[in-house]
């Protein structure tokens, strides 16, 4: 008999939802980790010593009412009482060494013919730059679209599918519009990795996956476990690389999509050491980093944090602290390894034909036995990651 019915590869949001839409159906579920704790994206630091008690957010920032799927699992946790609004705080550019409000850098010129330019205009098989530069015009979307797109996607997004970003769904009004948690958003993870009947086995790289007739055999260092149904829950090119020899036609597809790589830098001081105005963040025009996104929308009364999205490959670790400090106007000793955290993130690099690539790539999965899951199907956000774990889940039940 095999171990489990089901085996989980990757405990971020993706695979925790997996994991916990299994146990409620009384499936037997083991989840396994290649770190040391849950979350991927999710990832929360929390600082110790002078800044204990504060954290800073290394991968996902927001969470907001129209996550349906994502509310659904947290209610059932009975985590909402964690919830925090966050603040109504604004976003500016950062520029030629100068913080400026998005209105001084609007051609309102351009911005007069918008409305008139979006009548007929389809987003389906168009690209970011494509589509919102033809509507708000190519010297706004130069100035300050294009680097606000960059910003959300962490990577550049002229090319990124323009149905992808900014997916409209229906919001739920009794929780506020854009919220958190007291303790950020790891909370989502930690909660979910702790739901009856979802066992999580951490520090455990899979090497590969194979057949052994009906059920799939996953090998680890020095163990294995077999189960009726597999699920990867991993970054896209760690599923490429272990479907190679079990299901070829599906891991070549999966190699189709590129990875952007992100290198992120969380940064906290003493309040009365930053002298920006409070701000939801900055995005960096013609910048070495995306955005430097602000802990002020769930403001502290000790400190200010900020976590800079750095393109990769661009600065070295100390080019990067000699950046943030000259960005905050503090001195670069104020940045130590007391006060500073740094994280590497993986992101998919969708293309505007990716419905197709997804539909091709969801045709190979039925009657497998595998699941695949992540933010390279309906887009990064986190209730993308949910709404495919959940449809997934649903047919895996179907097919029994």
């Amino acid at each position: 008999m095999p171990d489990d019915d089901l085996l989980i590869v990757g405990a971020g949001v993706a695979g925790l939802s997996m994991a916990c839409y299994a146990a409620a159906a009384g499936v037997r579920v083991r989840v396994l980790e290649q770190e040391k704790q849950p979350g991927g994206c999710l990832h929360s630091h929390r600082f110790t010593g002078d800044l204990d008690g504060f954290w800073l957010e290394l991968g996902a920032h927001s969470c907001f009412n129209s996550y349906s799927d994502l509310l659904a699992l947290l209610e059932f946790s009975d985590v909402l009482k964690q919830l925090r609004r966050r603040e109504k705080v604004g976003f500016r550019l950062f520029a030629a060494e100068a913080v400026h409000t998005i209105p001084s850098k609007l051609s309102i010129v351009e911005l007069l013919g918008a409305p008139f330019r979006l009548l007929g205009t389809r987003k389906a098989g168009h690209t970011v730059g494509d589509y919102y530069g033809h509507i708000v015009g190519r010297r706004n979307y130069s100035a300050v679209f294009g680097p606000a797109f960059d910003a959300v996607v962490c990577q550049s997004a002229a090319n990124y599918p323009a149905d992808h970003l900014f997916r409209p769904r229906p919001r739920r009004k009794e929780f506020p519009r854009g919220f958190t948690f007291s303790a950020g958003l790891q909370t989502i993870a930690d909660v979910l990795a702790k739901q009856a009947g979802v066992e999580i086995e951490y520090g455990r790289t899979v090497q590969s996956i194979r057949r052994d007739g009906p059920d799939f055999i996953v090998q680890l260092e020095g163990v294995s476990y077999s189960a009726h149904r597999v699920c990867l829950a991993t970054p896209v090119a760690i599923a490429a690389d272990l479907l190679r020899s079990v299901l070829p036609a599906l891991a070549e597809r999966l190699t189709e999509i590129g990875v952007a790589v992100v290198e992120s830098v969380g940064v906290g001081l003493p309040r009365e050491r930053v002298s920006l105005p409070p701000l939801a963040g900055l995005i960096g025009c013609g910048e070495t980093f995306y955005s430097a996104v602000s802990r002020d929308t769930l403001p502290d009364a000790r400190f200010r944090g900020f976590t800079f999205h750095f393109r990769p490959g661009v600065l070295t670790e100390e080019g990067k602290l000699q950046r943030i400090a000259q960005v905050l106007g503090v001195a670069r000793s104020e940045l130590n390894l007391e006060n500073v955290k740094a994280k590497r993130n993986q992101l998919p690099m969708l293309r505007a034909s990716h419905g197709q690539w997804t539909e091709a790539v969801n045709a190979l999965l039925p009657g497998s036995g595998l699941a695949l899951t992540g933010n390279y199907f309906g887009g990064v956000a986190i209730e993308d990651c949910v709404a495919r774990s959940k449809a997934e889940f649903e047919r895996l039940q179907r097919e029994g």
